[in-house]
């Protein structure tokens, strides 16, 4: 078996790993960079009418022979396996051959369509299976076995790659402390055995050993700040981490407050619905839509599918009678809608993602004075989880992917870790 990891060896985002046999060849996770070639905060809809070579070379893309759609001359992979939702995993498919068969879970090819939907796209896969928890599945020479992990991703799995004698696993990404914590415990408790080779993320490889915040704590601490908190509380985080707001909804319930979001994510949860019955919808007790104007809204409202959640829009009216018992979600439409009625001074602000993307809404705020409340856990395994996770399985071999610092994984796991670089074929 042939390993080259296209993107990822010292990098986060931008995943892509292959997996090739004499006859056989997939890719897991086609990712986009994090961030541009100026260093900026990547926007996908600046680089679609690139052809392969431009994107090729503004870095954003690696050539991987077959993949994309101008190559009709070269042999397409076999497939390719999403591991979940998040741009860095899937970013690329608007390039890609449709007629590459496409691996992934139900609840992250949702998110991906919605997602796309609201930017006006539609990349048609022709082929699209879904994968399920410890379902095997066949790819030529692979036998692949999912294994549905705990993330801020929804729906995300790692896959055991067997082929030609040597046992692969892939981490995706993954932690131990989520809404779905208990399936991190099962795991280390019992896990696949005679692994060669462990492919593992290592985007917190460069904090400290130590405890993780668990999801239900920071349920537990927001409680708190709602309860002492008067007057409107904003409440920034993303619409796609699932955990985090059932976590606040949970929250707000427990303190006697009422949610409100925009029409963007009530719909993401609302395609979530079927896989996921128990996460906050729009029709659920103490939960109401704020109809901001912009595009995404403007296109529920032209697909006749914003109607659906009118019975839960909230008014000026009652957002003035109600202020102090309202958390808000604010999308940039929310935020320029009540900054307008006057309803930001005085307000508190929790900011629930990784920091490095307050810069980006800082100056907002900052017309106001308001300084954030940062309540976050991350999305991804501490140093300590890494450890049991790689303790666990116990690999001949572990390779850093998905990391910053590659050369941290020898002092936690030894003589066990290669480091390989982008882009070079190693043979397994």
């Amino acid at each position: 078996m042939k390993l080259i990891i296209h993107r990822g060896t010292h990098e986060i985002g931008g995943t892509c790993v292959e997996l090739s046999t004499k006859n056989t060849r997939i890719l897991i996770d086609i990712g986009l960079p994090l961030v541009d070639e100026d260093g900026q905060s990547f926007k996908l809809g600046n680089y679609l009418d690139l052809s392969k070579a431009e994107l090729v070379d503004k870095k954003l893309a690696k050539d991987i022979s077959g993949l994309y759609k101008e190559d009709v001359e070269s042999k397409q992979p076999d497939a390719i396996l999403i591991s979940h939702s998040h741009p860095d995993h899937y970013g690329l498919m608007p390039f890609v051959k449709s007629q590459i068969p496409l691996y992934l879970s139900e609840g992250c090819l949702e998110l991906i369509k919605a997602t796309y939907y609201f930017r006006g796209l539609d990349p048609i896969f022709k082929t699209v299976e879904i994968v399920e928890n410890k379902r095997c599945l066949s790819i030529g020479d692979f036998k692949i076995t999912p294994y549905l992990v705990d993330h801020s991703g929804f729906d995300a799995y790692a896959f055991l790659i067997e082929a030609e004698g040597k046992r692969v696993f892939y981490s995706g990404d993954f932690r131990g402390h989520g809404k779905k914590s208990s399936l991190f415990d099962r795991f280390i408790a019992d896990p696949p055995g005679d692994i060669d080779y462990l492919i593992m993320e290592g985007t917190g490889i460069d904090g400290k050993e130590g405890y993780c915040e668990k999801e239900d704590e920071l349920r537990d601490r927001l409680v708190t700040i709602f309860k002492e908190k008067r007057g409107l509380v904003f409440f920034a985080c993303s619409s796609q981490n699932i955990d985090r707001i059932s976590s606040l909804y949970s929250a707000c319930r427990r303190s006697g407050r009422i949610l409100v979001l925009d029409p963007y994510t009530v719909h993401l949860l609302d395609v979530l619905r079927k896989r996921a019955p128990s996460i906050p919808q729009f029709d659920f007790k103490d939960i109401r839509v704020f109809f901001t104007s912009d595009s995404n809204t403007r296109r529920l409202a032209d697909d006749k599918i914003l109607y659906k959640y009118k019975d839960s829009k909230i008014t000026y009216d009652e957002i003035e009678e109600k202020k102090d018992s309202l958390v808000v979600k604010p999308s940039y439409g929310i935020r320029k809608a009540f900054a307008k009625k006057g309803y930001i001074e005085g307000s508190t602000l929790i900011y629930s993602m990784w920091g490095g993307y307050y810069e980006n809404e800082k100056p907002f705020w900052d017309e106001y004075d308001i300084s954030p409340m940062h309540v976050h856990t991350s999305g991804h395994a501490g140093v300590t989880q890494l450890k049991k996770f790689a303790s666990a399985l116990n690999p001949t071999t572990i390779i850093p992917v998905h990391t910053l610092s590659p050369d941290k994984f020898p002092e936690y796991f030894g003589n066990k870790v290669k480091i390989l670089s982008d882009g070079k074929p190693t043979e397994l």
